[in-house]
């Protein structure tokens, strides 16, 4: 599919003059809530695209842009979305052209207007955001903490080898505070912001869509409260299960095992005591200062390891996913990727 033949169509001015970005915590049901959305005739969004993490790629010069190469490196976003990197054209070099352009692509190729992007990866990005994309529009997810991080528990233990890593639980805690924090930023300077909660979106899906058409301002059917008939195919699992149930045709509200340690479970209220006002302490000053400095290192790891992404050698960066991953599925195609064969930008 051409990009540079689309461009020039009549369809471009129909299209929404910001993106939409679904936002919530880790395993918190935006997933649930993109796969019902993206039903619409009039919606099309990218899942887990994460263009936004790589922003560092457009800082180098012109000359040294491999933007669509290395994004398709980092999380195969290109060809999940049936897009191919050596038809992005020439020239595009800033990061909100390049969002815009491959976004707005995959939205005008079903006829769709509203185009944008569904990340839990935004979470700690909603202030970055909206300075790059003044008429965003944001929907935000919310589930209670604990049941997060008990998917995330769950996630890591059918093998998702992200959910797996350590410190993923106090990512999906601390993170809380600041993803409220920013969405309470946004709503105070009046940007378009709808929230709405992950136990209502699986108990009551048609109350909950007809509302969220009504804030896109486009029209509800009954079949958006059904994941019968949704296109997954942009989601991917690389060998875990942990989107079954979003890849499934019932949308399954029945409480979940709890994966939780009894440790991590008194952590965890403890934190939502302080953060409702219910305790004027929550856990003891050294563990909070002690939690808050490794949340920080975690996530300053997290972001290293984007630029990392975005600056050292393809080859380098191929080898140490074969030996961290192994040949199989996933990374035999990045290796393959790394080596230079096809996702060649055309000049």
């Amino acid at each position: 599919m051409s990009f540079g033949k689309l461009a020039r169509g009549e369809s471009i001015a129909a299209q929404a003059a910001g993106p939409l970005f679904v936002v919530s915590m880790w395993r918190s049901g935006s997933s649930l809530l993109y796969a019902l959305l993206n039903k619409h005739p009039q919606v099309g969004l990218m899942f887990e695209a994460d263009l936004a993490l790589l922003q560092p790629l457009f800082l180098k010069p012109e000359g040294w842009q491999d933007w669509p190469r290395r994004w398709e490196f980092w999380n195969q976003a290109l060809t999940r979305h049936q897009l191919r990197a050596q038809d992005i054209p020439a020239g595009i070099t800033g990061f909100r052209a390049a969002f815009t352009l491959v976004h707005q692509q995959y939205a005008r190729r079903k006829g769709a207007t509203i185009w944008g992007d569904k990340s839990p990866n935004y979470y700690d990005r909603l202030r970055e955001i909206a300075e790059i994309f003044p008429d965003a529009r944001f929907i935000i997810v919310w589930r209670d903490p604990a049941d997060t991080i008990s998917s995330m528990v769950r996630a890591g233990q059918l093998g998702s080898a992200y959910f797996g890593r350590k410190g993923s639980a106090l990512r999906g805690l601390l993170g809380c505070p600041v993803l409220k924090q920013q969405c309470d930023e946004l709503v105070s300077q009046g940007k378009p912001v709808l929230q709405l909660n992950y136990e209502d979106l699986v108990n009551q899906p048609a109350a909950v869509m007809r509302g969220v058409c009504g804030f896109l301002k486009i029209s509800y059917t009954d079949h958006l409260s059904s994941l019968r008939g949704a296109d997954r195919s942009a989601i991917y699992d690389y060998g875990s299960q942990h989107h079954a149930l979003v890849k499934g045709d019932q949308i399954v509200s029945a409480p979940r095992p709890d994966a939780i340690d009894p440790a991590l479970r008194r952590k965890i209220a403890a934190y939502i005591a302080r953060w409702r006002g219910l305790s004027p302490t929550g856990p003891k000053l050294l563990e909070r200062i002690l939690d808050q400095l490794t949340y920080l290192a975690l996530r300053a790891y997290d972001r290293l390891t984007a630029l990392a992404f975005c600056v050292l050698p393809l080859s380098l960066l191929s080898r140490y996913r074969t030996r961290k991953y192994g040949l199989s599925g996933f990374s035999a195609k990045f290796r393959r990727l790394g080596s230079g064969a096809s996702f060649e930008v055309n000049p």
